[in-house]
């Protein structure tokens, strides 16, 4: 009795690990899917990676556009390419930054799948409202991410390359590992991404009752120390690119406030009904 007890408890959990693994098993070959994708347009994908390494990259254009309308001139002055700077120092290097490249590009393509298999995981557990929500939460949860990543290629990458390339106050030439850009490239885009999905973040945290209005509002000061040392963390060593990842990181904060307002004055309309 007691045997057949137990297998009925565990019963639950166990269905729960087997369809998670099912749905883990989904996305990483949708990764490898993704990944054989960039493959197959490796040249863009390369081009792509590149591009902010030189001057003709759309930022310092557009930067250089801006300063010549405004009557200061061309903010990034000169034609440069670090491109051809990069050395392999490292047997196999070339090679394990194409792995990286190729591993993180596919899950990016495969993201909006991945996202699907983790809503479709989850609504099971969730209510006839709630699941009614969850097509657009997953829309935002893919639409953050982007945006995140494209914030840092547009304006992180391009603006941190050309400080930390041209900043030589020794008077010593840099020259930079190919590895050592691809890391940077792929921990800032990919970090950045994930930074900017705190507005889903607190969406979940206020649903399940943790963060509140007022604690949003009470610790906002608190919250720009919080915004600033984790602009340092994703960004590459250098105030301006930390000041640049700061701005919408701030705004993603005044933005995540009027989130949990909306999420606690539903829980109230709700409460309210339930009790008429």
């Amino acid at each position: 009795m007691s045997n057949r007890n137990i297998n009925e408890d565990e019963m639950p959990f166990l269905w729960h690990v087997g369809e998670l693994r099912k749905h883990l098993i989904r996305s990483i070959i949708a990764i490898f899917a993704g990944a054989i994708i960039v493959v197959i347009f490796w040249k863009p994908v390369l081009d792509f990676i590149m591009a902010p390494l030189k001057s003709n990259f759309i930022t310092f254009r557009a930067f250089n556009l801006l300063g010549n309308k405004t009557g200061v001139g061309d903010l990034f002055p000169g034609d440069f390419d670090v491109q051809t700077q990069l050395t392999n120092l490292e047997f196999g290097g070339q090679f394990t930054a194409s792995i990286g490249v190729v591993i993180v590009a596919g899950l990016i393509v495969a993201l909006p799948y991945i996202v699907f298999e983790i809503f479709s995981f989850i609504k099971p557990g969730l209510t006839a409202k709630e699941k009614k929500y969850s097509n657009f939460i997953m829309l935002f949860t893919v639409m953050f991410f982007l945006l995140g990543v494209l914030f840092s290629y547009f304006f992180i990458m391009p603006l941190s390359v050309h400080f930390m390339y041209f900043f030589q106050p020794f008077g010593v030439e840099n020259n930079w590992k190919l590895l050592s850009y691809i890391s940077v490239f792929v921990q800032t885009t990919l970090s950045t991404g994930v930074v900017f999905l705190l507005p889903i973040f607190v969406y979940f945290l206020a649903k399940m009752g943790i963060v509140t209005p007022q604690f949003m509002k009470k610790y906002r000061k608190h919250a720009f120390i919080v915004v600033l040392t984790v602009a340092a963390i994703i960004t590459p060593a250098d105030i301006l690119s930390m000041i640049i990842a700061a701005i919408p990181l701030l705004l993603l904060y005044e933005l995540s406030i009027w989130i949990v307002k909306w999420v606690y004055k539903n829980n109230e309309i709700r409460d309210l009904q339930k009790t008429v």
